[in-house]
């Protein structure tokens, strides 16, 4: 029995191992946007902190809506 959950598992990982590595980069990079917050404000956005989240923000709302838009016209003319 072990061997069998063993190669479900491994056969698992192969099918998701991008999945994976693609949400890890993701959190991975909004990770290092909150802990460069404070020098992207002094730098980028000329001290001002609504600014600065309003631009994270932004990528919570643009990821799902452009992964819609970009998986409707992989659908359409990529398959």
């Amino acid at each position: 029995m072990g061997s069998q959950s063993a190669a479900d598992l491994v056969n698992l990982l192969k099918i998701y191992w991008s999945l994976l590595l693609g949400n890890i980069v993701e959190w991975y990079e909004y990770a290092i946007y909150g802990h460069l917050v404070l020098s992207l404000e002094k730098h980028f956005f000329r001290g001002s902190a609504i600014g600065v989240w309003l631009g994270f923000g932004v990528t919570f709302l643009a990821r799902p809506l452009g992964g819609l838009v970009l998986g409707v016209i992989g659908d359409r003319w990529g398959r």
